[in-house]
């Protein structure tokens, strides 16, 4: 693994995470666990394949001397000290005359840092840093410190006996600074005691070093030291790392820690997309549970509207349903006008309760672990395409009703009375006319009593039967225009309803196939980041002396 593959990586996992908060799976504040991500290392400082010595840097708070600790490696005044210490931005460099940086942190110029040049060859191998105070009021030095972080190889926390308690600049570091080798030094020994020693290295040990390289040093003239000074051991330790063999692995744990930090910044935000599982009937069986009891309720609660709209709609001329109507009665007429653009069949309480449904959706796909603003956004014009589906049903319904009231068989019979009304009339007629012929010719011929007023009477009975039992069935057949019209109203509004149901299926599928991408992204992502080794086996891996370096991981 290597920094530019990183760097690759980050790339497409930023670019994933914006597509992603641009189409509102995650907020734009979720973007932070990847920007903060940094991909540089010392050997950015360097051109490619020139030499690449340890970067080692003084840290510390106000007043601990380690600018003085600087000066005493380079046997000059390199870095300024006490009162002559800048309060801007400013950090002090001792190098080999060999040694060139091809860039610095937030593209720094040279000329803007203090730089101290040496021929000392045992030297060459480690670029000493003296940083700004850790706990500087000044934001600027704060900032330049933390710029400068991820291009340190060991930092050198230097502390006095009076501070060493301080945490401040302590947890600034080790927030940033995971992935570095730590030495500690207890500066200015010759005031401090051994139990300050003690108590500082507990400290330590409670904060993931097992056993923390802690040096005393002072800052004196070295004749005059009262007590051991191990000033030359922290040179020996730091000229030790320098070695090729240890540097690489410095680096590579560094370098692992970086994807491992990438991997659990990527891994969270899979995270938020809900589990990885695809089930798409559990959308559909959830939704239906809820459609269900809200079509019930809807049925119910719009029957007096429904009654009201046919009322209106079958007792006026081509009155439209879309419209809200206001009933207003007078003392001499009845007029409808109408009073507003809202539906009257669609009202506030039946959006509502459309509404009503989407939330309850909403709450169900939240406590399934999915996020909720994309879902919202696919959902947010629903309850409106549900009121336009289901008045476009009704009306449909309505006017085919009023086209053909009745049933089949219902109209059948009708027809076939009609017929009747016509048919058996007729034959009556015909019955009663040739009767009378008979009876005329009968009575010529033999000299019968004519036809009397019984057969008049009893021709009339049932000429009138033939016509009134036809007519009779016709009208009770014929269909009521108002219970017609409300019946199919009713089937349009639940045709309607049932649609709008079945459309919020695709939707909730289009919802599971976009997060489904989402997460294979991120998974593909994932498994770019996967490292050979895990975080304990980082540190098993190391040199005894650097495992006394770095924290537990």
């Amino acid at each position: 693994m290597h920094s530019g593959r990183l760097d690759d990586v980050l790339t497409d996992a930023r670019s994933w995470a914006h597509r992603a908060v641009d189409q509102q799976w995650f907020k734009p504040s979720d973007l932070e666990i990847l920007e903060g991500l940094e991909v540089r290392s010392p050997a950015t400082l360097f051109d490619p394949g020139s030499h690449r010595p340890l970067i080692a840097a003084f840290f510390g708070g106000t007043g601990v001397g380690k600018s003085s600790l600087l000066n005493r490696l380079a046997g000059e005044s390199i870095a300024k000290t006490g009162v002559e210490r800048p309060t801007s931005q400013e950090v002090s460099l001792y190098a080999h005359e060999s040694i060139h940086f091809r860039a610095l942190p937030n593209d720094v110029p040279l000329d803007q840092i203090r730089m101290g040049r040496h021929y000392h060859d045992d030297l060459r191998q480690v670029v000493w840093v003296d940083m700004p105070d850790i706990d500087s009021v000044d934001q600027n030095n704060r900032q330049l410190v933390l710029d400068w972080l991820p291009q340190i190889d060991v930092l050198i926390y230097v502390v006095s006996p009076e501070r060493y308690r301080d945490d401040k600049g302590w947890r600034l570091l080790k927030e940033g600074g995971g992935d570095h080798a730590w030495i500690f030094v207890l500066n200015q020994f010759d005031r401090g005691e051994d139990v300050q020693l003690d108590d500082f290295k507990k400290l330590l040990a409670k904060t993931g070093f097992e056993d923390p390289i802690v040096l005393t040093t002072i800052c004196k003239d070295p004749a005059s030291f009262p007590v051991p000074d191990q000033f030359s051991t922290l040179e020996g330790i730091l000229k030790e790392i320098s070695h090729q063999h240890l540097l690489v692995q410095l680096e590579s744990r560094a370098e692992l820690m970086k994807f491992e930090t990438a991997r659990e910044a990527v891994k969270t935000l899979v995270e938020r997309l809900g589990p990885e599982s695809s089930d798409a009937s559990r959308y559909e069986n959830m939704w239906s549970s809820i459609w269900s009891d809200t079509v019930h309720d809807l049925m119910i609660g719009l029957e007096w509207p429904m009654r009201a709209l046919v009322s209106l709609y079958t007792g006026r001329e081509a009155q439209p349903i879309g419209r809200s109507m206001d009933l207003t009665h007078h003392a001499d007429q009845e007029s409808v006008k109408p009073t507003s653009e809202k539906p009257l069949l669609w009202d506030e309480w039946a959006e509502g309760r459309t509404e009503d449904a989407v939330t309850q959706l909403l709450v169900r796909l939240g406590e399934a672990g999915m996020p909720l603003l994309p879902a919202r956004q696919l959902l947010e014009h629903w309850p409106q395409e549900t009121s336009k589906t289901v008045l476009r049903q009704g009306q449909l319904m309505l006017r085919q009703a009023l086209a053909e009231p009745g049933n089949k068989t219902q109209r059948g019979l009708m027809k076939l009375a009609s017929a009747m009304s016509i048919l058996l009339p007729v034959l009556a007629i015909a019955w009663a006319s040739y009767q009378v012929v008979k009876g005329y010719y009968d009575s010529a011929l033999h000299h019968l009593d004519y036809l009397g007023s019984d057969f008049a009477i009893h021709s009339l009975l049932l000429i009138g039967l033939a016509w009134l039992l036809p007519w009779f069935l016709f009208t009770r057949l014929k269909p009521s225009i108002e219970a017609s019209a409300l019946k199919g109203l009713r089937s349009g509004v639940r045709s309607g309803l049932h649609m709008a149901g079945d459309s919020m299926i695709p939707v909730l599928e289009r919802f599971e196939i976009d997060r489904q991408n989402h997460i294979h992204q991120g998974l593909t992502l994932l498994g770019r980041l996967e490292g050979p080794k895990g975080g304990d086996d980082i540190n098993q891996e190391l040199a005894p002396l650097l495992q006394r370096m770095v924290p537990r991981v």
